[in-house]
């Protein structure tokens, strides 16, 4: 298990995305941090990417932090174990991608997503929604999932405040 930073110390492990403070990604920052892993099973976009109306669009590569990019392949690995067979996964709707490099600020805040440091991922975003209350009978994030991104030391955000049960970072909070 991994010991990932809090909040303070994002800009110390991670770096910094934004070092000028001009609001976009610095292209060295990129360069230097970010690598691209291989889902170890099929996923796909979990919203029309190209507008034929269908969930479709395969995810080939996850942009994600190095230093983050071992575990979760670890993590969704383990997902492929857990469930055995591909029609499985797509019956827990792990193969739905929400995304992991997003590079934005977090929802009404002023600081960076941690998605902006490329060190968050969201699974299943249509029945995780954010600010929607977690419920396990309602077919949302499975326990087996949390507990495999927990191994990691990853943080869920099924039970904050404001849920975001879709959403799992390798940071504290």
């Amino acid at each position: 298990m991994a010991n990932w930073p809090n909040k303070a110390g994002m800009y110390a492990f991670y770096g910094n995305p934004d070092s000028n403070n001009d609001g976009a990604r610095d292209p060295k920052w990129q360069a230097e941090n970010l690598t691209t892993i291989v889902p170890p099973y099929a996923m796909v976009l979990a919203w029309d990417g190209n507008g034929d109306g269908k969930l479709n669009d395969p995810v080939r590569k996850i942009t994600v932090h190095k230093k983050c990019a071992a575990s979760l392949l670890r993590a969704l690995t383990a997902i492929k174990t857990n469930y055995g067979t591909q029609a499985n996964i797509e019956a827990a709707r792990m193969h739905l991608f929400g995304g992991v490099d997003n590079f934005r600020k977090k929802r009404g805040q002023n600081g960076l997503s941690v998605h902006a440091f490329a060190a968050a991922i969201d699974l299943d975003p249509a029945r995780n929604g954010f600010g929607v209350k977690y419920d396990p009978e309602k077919g949302m994030m499975p326990k087996a999932v949390v507990d495999i991104f927990a191994r990691e030391g990853w943080v869920w955000g099924g039970l904050w405040s404001k849920a975001d049960a879709m959403h799992f970072q390798a940071a504290a909070v």
